[in-house]
């Protein structure tokens, strides 16, 4: 089974894979920037991390690729969702809760042990349930590229402002993985959203959580993939 989402406001379908991807990206941060000389610097670091975003897709094997432009038509927001086939889980059956409760430890301890941390859920960790599935959801604050005056940068996972811009121009982002356990299998999809935070973390949080629970499970090679494939 495959993962479709239905994302909030305008987004763009990125093909992955694609040789015209870079000037793609590029097209898509002087839509969401503005081509002036003074938003360089901004344009420049989105135009980056839009392709380090790609770039990690294309590595860790992601399905789907979508880039955000706005939420509404006057609110832009240059977010990331990408989608990953996930991993197999060595649940005792596939019943939804089965595989959630073997899921967890099993995400935890990839997370924390290479760092010699205790496999134990972070404070803003949940778990939901949606239809046939459930969803496990790990939020997480991106570094700030270090202040081009200070050369400091705040330390991980503390929470900037919301909209507040270093003097090298970078946002940071607020990152959520999605488990979302696949209806009848021992499997579990990941869908990887990337926010800046230009809003309230909590606000981007349930943003997020609103892009998880309206997500579902069609079967693979069906009509609706024949006819999406067609458009």
């Amino acid at each position: 089974m495959r993962l479709v989402l239905a994302l909030p406001g305008r987004w763009f379908r990125m093909p992955l894979g694609d040789p015209a991807a870079g000037e793609r990206i590029r097209e898509l941060a002087t839509e969401l920037v503005g081509g002036r000389d003074d938003r360089a610097g901004t344009r420049i670091a989105l135009r980056r991390r839009l392709e380090a975003a790609l770039e990690r897709a294309g590595a860790g094997g992601a399905e789907q690729l979508h880039l955000g432009l706005a939420l509404e038509p006057d609110v832009p927001m240059p977010a990331v969702a990408s989608v990953y086939p996930g991993l197999p889980v060595p649940a005792e059956s596939a019943d939804a809760d089965v595989v959630l409760a073997a899921l967890v430890p099993l995400v935890l301890r990839a997370a924390h042990e290479p760092a010699g941390g205790t496999a134990t859920p972070g404070d803003d960790d949940r778990v939901f349930a949606a239809g046939r599935s459930r969803i496990l959801r790990r939020p997480a604050v991106r570094d700030v590229q270090a202040d081009a005056s200070t050369g400091n940068a705040p330390a991980s996972g503390t929470a900037p402002a919301a909209g507040t811009v270093s003097a090298a121009n970078t946002v940071p982002s607020l990152t959520i993985d999605y488990w979302l356990t696949v209806p009848g299998e021992r499997r579990a999809a990941l869908l990887h959203l990337d926010l800046p935070l230009l809003a309230p973390a909590a606000l981007l949080l349930a943003l997020g959580d609103a892009i998880a629970l309206a997500a579902r499970f069609e079967p693979t090679g069906g009509l609706a993939e024949e006819l999406r494939a067609d458009a």
